[in-house]
């Protein structure tokens, strides 16, 4: 393998360094694999070339964003392709041409100029990329209302692994190969939840006019993402966020299913753990907390919260600097959670993103509870309960890897005999790739593969991820 070659070739740059590789060797998960070459092109012409040095010298290719994956998707063992150069910004009326690695906060801040927004809004808002989103399908409390990732994604263009460009949707021989694969799918083997990550999403293409979609959630296994158009929508004229109190979870959750028929924007759950570390008083019966937020007929709304819910309201706020101050606190959850955790060991993020329909969140925050006391770890419950999607931080000092895969297996059989997923919003990577099987079986499992090859037939991109290769040379470890 001759860096030099690859160096030449391209305007970007290409870093072997130890130092270099050791960054690149982590990202926001507890995962580490130490990558061959590190590559940070600054043209889509630089990443055709990439993709063709990495064919030629048998060396896999995985795209990076921010980072800030909690599952490992960005890491491998050959090369990786930083896209922080794909940043341009196109505004219409009613979408955005944005590039790969384009960062989510500097989007939000330049859509806010024109009196918009972006939809899916995750919590590392400002330090996560479009790429990344659209790799994992990425949501966030707003996504109640205006969708995940997938449901915003008007076009995707990708450099296919033989280094071509493709546009989606198109009538492209691809497209067809995936609407022709979409059709063979069994759609009551696919979760029935409103937000799903886990897998190919060909429950979500019915036609060639759908076929952008496969993209999104494919973790960059399909196609290096240079750039896409994403509906956006007019910024409301006023919010107002309304903080319930809960002196049960099972209570919380009941009243959620009553919420949501209201349509607020955003209904969110945060547990008593992560309760301490929000900057105000309540009252000593309260365990848990639901964040209510309206953007639309709010008086009759909040009006109407008030006759439904069986929690108490404990506080209001319609100023922009309250509500933003407690939405700071509410996405500050992980950091809170693993900051919490740390005279434990925080485990691997396998069952932290799990989703369920809504009349079963009750049961999967017991479930989570249940598990916690079987197998004595700490537990850390928050999450966008308006889509049934609970985040669960556990920790122990001392549970191996073994233990750590029997928590997973028995938690996600359960979640699966809901009708939920293994991951609402962050995707499958190194941690819960091994479970997509059983989520979804055989024959369903065996249509990624084939549309697996379609795209990628010498599994060259990110490869050890959403489906398992026969034979792999890739080796991760935990950093517990």
């Amino acid at each position: 393998m001759n860096v030099e070659v690859l160096q030449r070739s391209i305007r970007g740059r290409v870093f072997s360094d130890r130092q270099t590789l050791e960054n690149y060797s982590v990202d926001s998960s507890l995962y580490q694999i130490r990558p061959s070459l590190v590559v940070v092109p600054k043209t889509i012409k630089d990443i055709i070339k990439t993709l063709l040095f990495a064919t030629k010298n048998k060396l896999s290719v995985t795209p990076r964003g921010g980072g800030t994956g909690l599952v490992g998707s960005a890491l491998n063992s050959g090369i990786i392709i930083d896209l922080r150069n794909l940043d341009r910004i196109r505004i219409f009326q009613n979408h955005v041409e944005v590039g790969a690695g384009v960062h989510k906060g500097s989007l939000d801040q330049i859509l806010e100029k024109h009196g918009k927004f972006l939809g899916p809004n995750p919590s590392v808002g400002p330090y996560c990329t479009i790429g990344g989103m659209i790799g994992t399908n990425a949501s966030g409390s707003r996504s109640l209302k205006y969708g995940s990732t997938i449901d915003n994604l008007l076009e995707v263009t990708i450099i296919t692994a033989s280094g071509k460009m493709l546009k989606l949707p198109s009538r492209t021989r691809l497209a067809q190969s995936v609407v022709k694969l979409a059709r063979q799918v069994d759609r009551q083997k696919y979760p029935q939840v409103s937000k799903n990550s886990c897998g190919y999403r060909l429950d979500a293409v019915s036609n060639i006019s759908e076929t952008q979609k496969i993209i999104a959630a494919s973790e960059g296994t399909l196609g290096i993402v240079v750039s896409a158009k994403l509906r956006i929508y007019d910024l409301p004229k006023k919010r107002i966020l309304v903080i319930l109190g809960y002196e049960s979870i099972k209570k919380a959750a009941l009243d959620c299913q009553k919420i949501v028929k209201l349509r607020p924007s955003a209904l969110e759950f945060v547990d008593h753990n992560t309760m301490k570390n929000i900057a105000a008083r309540f009252p000593y019966e309260i365990k848990c907390l639901l964040y209510v937020e309206f953007d639309a007929n709010i008086g009759r709304n909040v009006s109407l919260l008030s006759n439904t819910i069986a929690g108490q309201i404990l506080y209001k706020f319609s100023d922009k600097k309250s509500i933003a101050k407690w939405w700071t606190a509410r996405n500050s959850a992980l950091y809170f959670s693993l900051k919490n955790l740390l005279s434990s060991k925080t485990l691997p993020h396998i069952i932290e993103d799990a989703t369920v329909p809504l009349h079963s969140l009750a049961d999967l925050l017991l479930l989570a509870e249940k598990t916690a006391r079987r197998h004595g770890v700490r537990l850390v419950m928050y999450g966008h309960a308006g889509n049934g999607n609970i985040h669960i931080r556990l920790a122990s000092k001392n549970k191996c890897k073994k233990t750590i895969n029997t928590i997973a297996k028995e938690f996600f059989t359960e979640v699966i005999a809901m009708k939920g997923t293994i991951t609402g919003e962050h995707g499958d990577g190194i941690a819960r790739t091994k479970f997509v099987r059983m989520q979804y079986g055989h024959r369903t499992y065996e249509l990624f593969y084939k549309l697996k090859n379609e795209f990628d037939p010498h599994n060259l991109l990110n490869p050890q991820k959403i489906v398992l290769a026969r034979h792999s040379r890739d080796r991760q470890q935990l950093r517990l």
